[in-house]
Parts: structure tokens; sequence; C-alpha cells
């Protein structure tokens, strides 16, 4: 009994402290006086306004009569601390006189007021404190009041009234005329709230506060910019007292994927006095043909009541919805009175399509899909969180075009606008819970948060459950597992089993019941070699994979060449699609502050640290991970995904018969329905043939060989041909215009004639011996090396010096993000840095002997292994480099970041041209670009990457050329037979040293890169991962490579023909 009674005042005890914490300090206490879910809909008097309507947004919405929208600018003042927060402000009569004003939506951070923070893992509060707690005195646990008036139309009167927050960042009290409505918690779904007996005739008014944080930030640890306030649509609207509370359409395929199930759930709710009502649909197509009618069924409806009505019906030869043929049609919901006026229409864009999982696989309508995704934050880099419906487009159209056909909501529910799209173009969706307590992962173990994981469930699925794009339902990101995971998983299979779950905490070796899929984070190659053995019951889908952070993704491939070719593997999601950098001026001056550029000022991508005082919380630009740029720019990378992406493989190429084997891996498209094939070839740029082919009647998933009327190529010495087929839209898409290119592949031809040998015959070369120097020349040219560097110090041809710096061994590159991550990795890699600038070699000799004299530096670098140099002058003018390491044979030799040589050359030089794989930028593990001879500024070389690094690199160069136009000259550099180059207007350690490229000043020269290789980028990772062996430079073996110098004057013909000559 003493037990009992001692456990009684424990309890009684827990729950007086419970009822002391503040609303936004209690977990249990979720939302106030808010309406329950329901689908995204919008209320019409009619089925002609019902047809009008589009994406879920406020300027969508306001074509019915129903709908207001409250958009616009508002009163507003900011307390740094809840301690500060205004006292009263709800109140009608209040003086908001002295008050500024504020765009909604809008993040409040983004508009001057407190500081925008970007932290991934750790909560973005300075004090350590335990949930649900909230540091009430920290500095930026800012709140934000808001007031706006309105006025009700006059036509809504005797009709109910209601308000809707889209998004509320992140707890929110809400008053109308002083009446306090309630509050929300959840920043990602709806808050809606009956205002009928708050409002009056005339004008009204609104207030809210906005607390940044509170308990249900545990639940918001996302990796993403902590921002705060009203940043969504905000909008009322009205319903008739007898209204269609919510919809649910489920549109599937029978077993044979040929004909439609229609069922449609209405749930009618009833404000007033007891009534009858009729429920019936109509499914028509967009253009407005009537397709099926639901008959209407009548209900009873008591006072204050609701009643569910089902309709259903069969669909014959119902055109399925997928990414690649996104077919919609519209169902117009209509609610009418016992006497058969119509009260309401609620259109609903809807597809045909069923997911199920069968052996392993995930098949959408009946087959295996490859999911070729990508993560995306809502995020611009002006607005913060708060989007609009042209930045979705941009988004998605961009996704489209760069064959992306999936996209994870990470990690929260986004706007609803975003899936109206992804709906209407075509993009497969993983809705993903507003639910990561990535920092504090206890909590999905704490049956205190159950009912928080619960409704932050529900609020998504009934939001968003009416939309074919949404295809998988995800518990959230990255909480651990727990029994509050295992609480939501099970609650999202009972209510929608035609949706399958995903959780990123299930893995090979931990298959939780929670998840049907495996998705795990990063994966290694061998995880996916291994999870392909066996029989398997899930299908593997990587939630994340190939962190795209910077100068990234040199690993794409590795993966899809299993994904492609193994059982279970279906894909997964790159993260992520855009760099979360905020637009900044470039002001030394800006002293922490968010500040809006003015127009014409230069900018820069502002990240984690850059705002607010000294101790802000901060994990600096791990947010910008993107495959485009903050204002979506695509990043060289993107080109890659692209072309791994691609649905059309063409293989096999015979020239004797001139045919080329086609791959149709679209899904469900036949070629001939959407692309024509456009064939070329061409050599040394200039094209020789061209055609289109006639449409390829391919079948989805089918492989032909297709005939190319290909003629003889005469062969010019020392030409490389090649064969490119480009597959490019036949017609206008809603995502891309007739003529855009979806795939292309190239073949080498087998057609070649010899390149005439270097002529010798001329005045031989001549070597001597200077002050401090050795003197080669030759064919007008003359070069210089220093006796005690062995470093080409001088070439020079007309007057012209090419060498503003001396060309010399060089091992370094300045990190990139990815390099950076793996501190010790590139800690192991430092005595590289400075030993091709530090090298003094042992013995600097001329061999003075003609026609080809040559000076030959060898030395040993540490005790890692022998490096020798060699300088030849050609009696052409041609200076012949070898560069050989030969290692010692310890074990402990470091890998090398490059193998190549650095010089600086004067400005001037500023038109780079070279022959091999662009016009983007490559590296030895991203280099799936069009071979060819490419032109740029030496400028266009550097991609802006958020925080400098290793940039504007070009494998497999048959040569480069830095042209001076204005004088007519230039210097080529021919590899023997490829080269890795690069040319910038910073030297490596300006890459090396800044935080942001703005801070870097442009040098009067240019740092040219001459290398055998470069390691790769790497990308399974950037926290500990390197790049594949093949991809990497091992100091413990031998190295060697060539090339030639050749100052020349004249055009594109001088160039091309110093190019095509054979040397001995």
């Amino acid at each position: 009994m003493r037990r009992l009674f001692a456990a009684a005042l424990v309890a009684l005890a827990s729950g007086l402290a419970a009822a002391e914490a503040p609303d936004w300090q209690d977990p249990s206490r979720l939302a106030l006086g808010t309406e329950p879910p329901h689908a995204t809909q919008v209320a019409c008097p009619d089925a002609a306004t019902a047809r009008l309507i589009g994406p879920a947004t406020n300027a969508e919405r306001v074509k019915s009569p129903w709908y207001r929208s409250l958009n616009g600018t508002w009163k507003y003042f900011y307390s740094p601390t809840p301690a500060h927060r205004v006292a009263g402000f709800e109140a009608p009569g209040f003086d908001d006189a002295a008050w500024g004003s504020i765009p909604v939506p809008a993040n409040v951070e983004m508009e001057g007021h407190g500081v925008p923070i970007y932290v991934n893992i750790r909560y973005p509060w300075q004090k350590q404190v335990k949930p649900p707690e909230i540091p009430a005195d920290e500095p930026n646990n800012t709140v934000s009041a808001y007031r706006t008036r309105f006025a009700v139309p006059a036509d809504w009167a005797g009709r109910r009234v209601f308000l809707t927050f889209d998004g509320i960042n992140s707890f929110a009290y809400v008053w109308v005329n002083g009446t306090r409505l309630g509050f929300s918690k959840d920043s990602r779904t709806p808050a809606e709230f009956d205002i009928t007996a708050a409002v009056k005739p005339g004008e009204n008014l609104l207030a809210v506060e906005v607390f940044r944080w509170c308990d249900g930030s545990w639940l918001e640890d996302q990796d993403f910019w902590r921002m705060s306030g009203l940043y969504r649509d905000v909008y009322l609207w009205s319903a008739p007292a007898v209204h269609l509370r919510d919809h649910e359409v489920r549109a599937t395929l029978d077993a044979s994927y040929q004909d439609g199930a229609l069922a449609v759930t209405a749930e009618v709710r009833n404000a007033g006095a007891a009534a009858a009502a009729r429920v019936g649909a109509v499914l028509e197509t967009l253009e407005g043909r009537a397709v099926v009618t639901l008959p209407p069924k009548s209900v009873e409806l008591p006072a204050g009541g609701t009643a569910r009505v089902e309709l259903a019906a069969t669909v014959p030869g119902a055109r399925p919805w997928t990414s690649e043929t996104p077919h919609l049609y519209r169902l117009l919901l209509t609610l009418c009175d016992a006497g058969g006026k119509v009260l309401e229409v609620v259109p609903t864009p809807i597809g045909f399509r069923t997911v199920e999982i069968r052996d392993g696989n995930l098949l959408i309508n009946g087959k295996r899909v490859f999911f070729k995704g990508v993560n995306r934050h809502e995020f611009d880099p002006d607005k913060g969180q708060a989007i609009d419906l042209a930045g979705m487009e941009q988004d998605i159209l961009l996704m489209k075009r760069y064959n992306i056909n999936l996209v994870r909501c990470s990690h929260y529910p986004n706007q609803p606008a975003w899936y109206d799209l992804c709906d209407r173009l075509g993009l497969y969706v993983i809705d993903e819970a507003n639910i990561e307590c990535h920092g504090a992962q206890s909590i999905t173990k704490d049956p205190a948060w159950e009912a928080a994981y619960l409704d932050r469930t529900r609020r998504m699925v009934e939001r968003d459950k009416n939309h074919p794009s949404v295809i998988i339902w995800s518990v959230g990101n990255e909480n651990g597992p727990g029994r509050n995971l295992e609480a939501t998983a099970a609650w999202m299979k009972q209510r929608d089993p035609g949706r399958p779950v995903h959780s990123c905490e299930a893995t090979d070796a931990r298959e939780a019941a929670w998840t049907d899929i495996i998705c795990p984070m990063y994966p290694g190659l061998d995880y996916l070699d291994r999870y392909a053995q066996g029989s398997k019951a899930r299908p593997f889908i990587m939630c994340e994979y190939a962190h795209a952070m910077g100068n990234s993704c040199g690993c794409v491939w590795d993966y899809w060449t299993r994904i492609y070719e193994k059982p279970y593997l279906q894909g997964g999601s790159i993260w992520d699609w855009v760099d979360q950098g905020i637009r900044q001026p470039q002001r030394a001056d800006r002293n922490g502050k968010l500040l809006k550029p003015k127009p014409g000022e230069k900018t820069f991508w502002a990240f984690g640290g850059d705002f607010g005082p000294p101790g802000t919380p901060s994990d600096q630009n791990f947010c910008c991970n993107g495959l485009v740029a903050a204002d979506r720019k695509p990043h060289p990378s993107l080109f890659e995904v692209k072309k791994v992406y691609q649905y059309i493989w063409a293989r096999g190429f015979d020239p004797v018969a001139g045919t080329v084997e086609i791959r149709n891996r679209y899904d469900f498209t036949n070629l001939k329905d959407l692309v024509r094939c456009r064939w070329s070839v061409a050599g040394d740029g200039e094209v020789l043939q061209q055609g289109d082919l006639p449409p390829i009647d391919l079948a989805p998933g089918a492989t032909a060989v297709v005939r190319l009327p290909l003629k003889p190529v005469a062969a010019k010495p020392g030409v490389e041909y090649w064969l490119e087929l480009s597959f490019v839209l036949a017609s206008d898409h809603p995502w891309a215009p007739a003529g855009h290119e979806v795939a292309w592949q190239q073949f080498a031809l087998p057609v070649s004639a010899p390149a005439p040998a270097v002529d010798l015959s001329g005045p031989a070369a001549k070597g001597t011996e200077e002050a401090g120097a050795f003197r080669l020349e030759g064919g007008g040219v003359t070069a210089s090396v220093d006796r005690a560097s062995g470093a080409l110090v001088s070439l020079a041809w007309k007057g012209v010096e090419f060498v503003q710096a001396p060309l010399r061994p060089h091992f370094w590159r300045a990190p990139i993000d990815n390099d950076r991550g793996a501190g010790g990795w590139l800690k192991k890699l430092q005595p590289w840095r400075k030993a091709g600038a530090e090298w003094r070699p042992s013995e600097v000799r001329l061999e003075a002997a003609p026609p080809s004299p040559a000076v030959i530096a060898r030395g040993d670098i540490r005790d890692f292994g022998s490096l020798a140099v060699t300088w030849r002058m050609l009696p052409t003018g041609d200076l012949w480099v070898e560069q050989a390491w030969t290692p010692s044979g310890g074990k402990d030799v470091p890998e090398m970041p490059r193998f190549g040589m650095q010089m600086a050359v004067p400005s001037g030089f500023e038109t780079l041209r070279w022959n091999g794989p662009g016009p983007h930028e490559t590296y030895c593990d991203r280099k799936d670009a069009r071979v060819g001879i490419h032109e740029a500024t030496v400028d266009a070389q550097y991609t802006d990457y958020v925080e400098p690094g290793e940039t504007g690199n070009h494998v497999d160069c048959r040569w480069v050329a830095l042209c001076n136009n204005d004088r007519g000259v230039g210097l080529l550099a021919l590899g023997q037979p490829l080269l890795s180059a690069n040319a910038l207007h910073y030297t490596t350690d300006d890459l090396q040293g800044a935080a942001h490229g703005w801070e870097m000043t442009r040098r009067d020269f240019i740092t040219l890169n001459l290398d055998l290789k470069q390691m790769g980028v790497g990308g399974v990772n950037s926290w500990g991962a390197i790049p594949a062996a093949v991809a990497r430079i091992d100091g413990r073996k031998a190295h060697a490579y060539r090339f030639v110098l050749r100052p020349f004057q004249g055009g594109r013909e001088t160039m091309l023909r110093l190019a095509h000559r054979a040397f001995p």
C-alpha cells in the first residue's frame, strides 16, 4: 500500500510539473483548437469553377469565390526571447503604429529579424538542455508577433469560415478579434481553425504569436537552416453548414493493369441542424470529357455530426499514371442538399496506378522500376524556406530534364503545390513525415513522444493521400530505432496498405518489421554486392547516396553499374538537389548580419557561421551538398548524373555493318512515341556526316539493332573520328520543348591515317650553360632550366615569354569538400603539398648532343622515392617534357593527390582550347562527357563552389592550348598520349586558403596544371570516404608521363596541324 501511495505521489508531482510547463514545452500538448487534418482540397460553387483550379497555391484557390488570400504585408514586432514578447498585442484596441512590417509568407530571419542558423545534427541552441526543454533565455529563441486585418465577404454570411496556415515554424498562438483560437506545433503541415464564432461583419483582426522553438523542435532536427515565421500561404475559406470535410480517392489498376478501379470516400460534416445530403462524382479528362459517372448516394446527417459516403466504379481502359506517362483525370466530387441543389464541388486530379512489392522488387503498374532520385530541401537563396510556385516549377523542370524520376521530400512534407506539380509533370515522390531527432535519438524510444510521432505522421498522410505521385510513405529521418517509429509505421500500413513504408533506420542486418524497403544511407559498394546475393523479400532503394557536396559525385557510375545488372537493387536518391546557400553581398563589413544585396551588387553564397556573433551554433558549409547551386545553376556533377540516369543506351557499334544496338530503358514508353535519333560523324570538331533516323519502334525494356546510313570516311592524318547518337524529344512536352536531348552516346570510329612524323631534319637544337641555368634553343624557341631546382624558368618565342612562374613538379590539389571531410586521410597526403616546389634535385645536367639536347634533373623526395625530369628541345622548337617517379619500396609512401607539373602563364592567354571530354570539368572518376574540341575562357574554368577547392580539370586531353587572341599566339601542350589539365586565375594556395570564392584575389597570371593524373573526386560520402582505388594514385608504384610544349602563332588550322604530328 505504501509503495502504491508513493507511486501515486510521484505521478501527481509529475502531472503538476507537466501542467506548469508552458504549451510550447509539453510534448503531450500537440495542438489546441485546430481542425482534424484532411486532404488538400478547394471547394467550388460549381463544376465550371472547379475546372479552373490548378496547383494548390493562393493564386489558384482564390479562383473559387469561397477563398481569400491573406498573403501580403502584415504588421510585425520582433522579440529576442519569450520573456520580451509583447503582452496584449492580440487585442483589437492595441496600438501597433510603432511596429514595423513584414511580408507573409516569409522567414523572419530572411527579413533581418534574428539570425539564420545552420546546424546538421546538433540542435540550434547553445545551452545544453534535455528534451522537451527549450532554453527560454537563449538570444536566438525569438518570438514574432504578427497582426493583420481582413474582411469576410458579405456573401459568406451564414457559412462556416476557416483560417488556414499552410506552414508555421514552429509554435504559434492564434487570435481573431482578441479571441484565442488555440495553438499549433507541427511546422510542415497545415494549422487550420474554425473562426466562424470569432469573426464579425466588417473589419477583423488576426493576431499570431510565433515562437521560433518549442518542444516540437526536438523532432525537427533536419539538416537545414533553422528559421521561423509564417513561411507558407495563409488564407480564409468558407463552407456551407453541410460540407465535404475530407475525401479520399484510391485509383488503382486491376490485376491485368488494363482497367482502373476507382474508390472514393467522402466525409460529410454537418455544423447545423439534422439534414440530408447527396454525394456523387464524375470522372472526366482534363479537357472536360466525361469518362465515368459515380451516381450520387444519400446520407442522413445528425446535428453536428459527420457521415461517410463510399462511391466506386470501374474505368475500362484507364490510362495509367507513371512518372513517364503522368496521365491525369479530374474527379469532380459534388455535394448536394436533399433537393438536389449543389452545395460544393471539389476537384481532384487523380492518376491510376498500383504500387506493390513482389519477389523483392517494388513494382509500379506491375513493372520493376529503377528509381533515379534526389533528395530535395525546400530552399530559395533569397527567400529561405518561403519558396514560391515559380521556384517549385524550376526545380521539377530541371529534374525532369536531367532524367531524374524520384524525389524524396527530405525531411518533411513539402508545400501542397509541389505534389500537384509532381502529379502533373511526372515525378515519383517519397513523402516524409516531419520527424527527425538526429541529435537526441532517445526520443524515439520514449513513450511520452509517441503521440507526437503519430500526430505528425497522420497530418502528412491525410493531407497527401490523394496524390498519385506519392508512392512511398517515410516515417521520418535519422531518428534511430524505437517504439515510436514502430507505432508510426504500423499506423501507416493500416491506414494506407496501397503504399509501402520506408525507414532509413532499416538495413539488411536490421530488417525491422516497420519498413517494406531496405533503404540505407551511403552504403559502400560492397553492401550492394552483398544484398544482391541470395533471395530477398524487400527491394533495396538507397534513401541517400553519392553525397554531392561541392566537387563530387565521382562514384555514381560505380553504383549504377551494379543497380542496372543485379537483382533487388532499384536505385536511390542522391544527397541532395540544391545548395542551401544564402545570397549575400560581397561586403567585408557584413559583421555577421544578413543583408539585402543592392541591384547589380556582386554576391556570394553564405553558409553556416556567416551569420550571428561568435559562438552562434554552426556546421559551416555542410548545408551545401547540391547538384545545383542555390540559384539552380547546374554543377558539373549534374551532367554526369544525367548521363548515368539516361533511359536510352547505345552499345555494340559495328563499324563494318554500320549498326548499333539500342536499348530502351524506359519502363512504360515506346521510343517511337517520345524521341528521334540524330546521328553525326565528326573529326576535329568538324561534322562530316549527319542525319535523322526514322522513328525507332522499340517497346519498353526492349533492345534492337539499328542500321545507320554511314558513308566511308576519308581519314586525315592524325585525326580521330567519332560517331555520335543524340536522342531528342520529338515533340513538345510540359517539361521540355521538342529537340531537348534526353540521351546521347559516342563511339570512336576505327578509321585513321597515321599522323606525320615530326620533321627533325632542320638545324639541330643547341644546349648551353649559363649562370645558374641551362639554355636550350631550337626552331626559334628558347628554354631555360634552373640548375638548382631543375624547373623550367623561361620559354620564349618571337619575343613572347610564356613562363611567369616556373614549370615544375606538382603533386597537390586544393582539397575539395570530400577531401576535407576525410581529414585523417588528407593529413597523410600532406607531405606532397610542397614536395614539388621544394624539390631540389641532387643532379641537374645537360646532355648537349645534337640534334635534340636535353637537361635532366634527378633527385629524391624525402625517402619516398626518386624523381627524374627531362627537358629535351627538338629542332622544330618543340620542348619534350618527361617526368618519372621511381618509388623507394618503402611501405609508408603516401598516396599522391596528383602527379604532374604546374606553372604560371602570363595574363592575356585567356582562351583555353582542348581536345577531350567536355565542355564541363571532368575527373578520372567523373568523365562521361562528349569527346571533341572545346573552347572557353580561363575565367569560365572556375566553378563557384560554395567553399573553394580543386576545380576546372579536364581529363583525357589529346592536347590543350592557351591562346592570346589579341596577339595571335598560343602555347600548345600535346599529350603523349593524354593529359589531365586545368587553367585558372587562382593558385592552388588561393583555392585552399579561402572560405568563400569572393575572398580570393583574381591573379594577373594563369595557373596551368599539366598532369598525368589527379585523384578522383569520390563522393560515397563527405565525412571519411575516399575515392575508389582506381581513382587514386599509389605513391608506392612507378609513374611516368610525357608531353610536348610548343609555342605557335596562327589560328585553328595552325594549332591542329601542330597537334597532328607523331613524335619519336
